[in-house]
């Protein structure tokens, strides 16, 4: 579309041929003068990751070290500036899963128990 631009010198009639607006042919025009190309910018705005791939990778070694260690003493050990389900998440999305400790019935051990 650019170069349908510089080629004609008309906005109007570029933007005619590719079905846009007029302004749509000389923002992608500017875009072109100032960065060199008129390729997708990468989207850097909103909200950015809390915890960064170094965060991550030393949640998933203390996780290895010690595979029964609860979210809250990995933030401590780690001194993370997280909420406690910021890392459970993150936890959860490295495929790591947990499982409730149930309470061991003592009637268990009972000989009338035992088949």
């Amino acid at each position: 579309m650019v170069e349908a631009y510089e080629k004609i010198g008309n906005a109007r009639e570029a933007a005619e041929c590719f079905g846009v607006d007029t302004s749509t042919v000389y923002r992608l025009n500017r875009q072109k003068k100032a960065a060199g190309s008129v390729k997708l910018r990468i989207n850097t705005q909103g909200r950015k990751p809390l915890l960064s791939a170094e965060d991550l990778s030393n949640i998933d070694k203390v996780i290895q070290e010690q595979s029964d260690i609860t979210i809250d003493e990995i933030i401590e050990k780690l001194d993370l500036h997280a909420a406690n389900e910021t890392v459970h998440k993150a936890v959860i999305k490295m495929g790591y899963v947990y499982k409730k400790k149930s309470l061991y019935a003592s009637e268990r051990e009972r000989s009338r128990c035992e088949k």
